[in-house]
């Protein structure tokens, strides 16, 4: 499988399209990674209230066992305030769930605004890629192997436009019926990104 075309000018724009695909990649990953980042910012009065509710729950229970040295009346008293850092127990239990949910849409957020475009551009430009160096290589490969220009001949009357059929030749047809192969089979291997002479190693 061949990567880029050996002609410099298909090469360059190979190249070009490759670099803006890598750029347009970037940029929207980026994107998403600064969404991410805005929406976690929500989290912070979720963990504020995390804070809050542990530190209120923590000193309800100190005051709770300082009560509970109290002679007689202690384990009496103890009863309410343990229902009090409960109630701060859950306050902290309600800044977490905050922010897991904050986190959980900021993640989703940041990926679905980054995969989005990526993978549209993706569906198109990869399969064009592809095809074109699975054919470019196969191509190059008959072509160091010594394989007949009787090939590449048909092909070029096959597939390329009439003008540039008569730009190398006034008879495309006597040429193919002549055996005359080479001016059309190097058109054919030029629009391919192939020199029509490889360079031998």
């Amino acid at each position: 499988m061949r990567l880029y075309a050996e002609t410099a000018g298909l090469r360059a724009r190979q190249v070009l399209v490759d670099l803006a695909v890598l750029a347009w990649t970037a940029a929207w990953v980026a994107a998403g990674l600064a969404l991410y980042r805005l929406v976690e910012r929500l989290a912070v009065p979720g963990a504020r209230v995390e804070q809050a509710g542990s530190g209120f729950a923590g000193d309800v229970a100190e005051i709770q066992q300082t009560i509970g040295r109290v002679p007689v009346v202690g384990d009496q008293l103890q009863a309410p305030f343990g229902r009090l850092a409960g109630t701060g127990r859950t306050l902290a239990a309600a800044g977490v769930a905050q922010q897991e949910v904050v986190h959980q849409l900021a993640l989703w957020l940041g990926v679905l605004v980054a995969a989005v475009p990526v993978v549209a551009l993706l569906l198109v430009w990869l399969p064009h890629r592809v095809a074109w160096a699975r054919e470019a290589g196969a191509a190059s490969r008959l072509r160091l192997d010594g394989a007949d220009l009787e090939l590449f001949a048909i092909r070029a009357v096959a597939n390329r436009p009439l003008r540039q059929l008569h730009r190398v030749s006034p008879d495309p047809a006597g040429d193919l019926r002549a055996g005359e192969y080479e001016a059309l089979a190097d058109l054919e291997l030029r629009t391919m990104g192939l020199r029509a002479r490889p360079r031998r190693p």
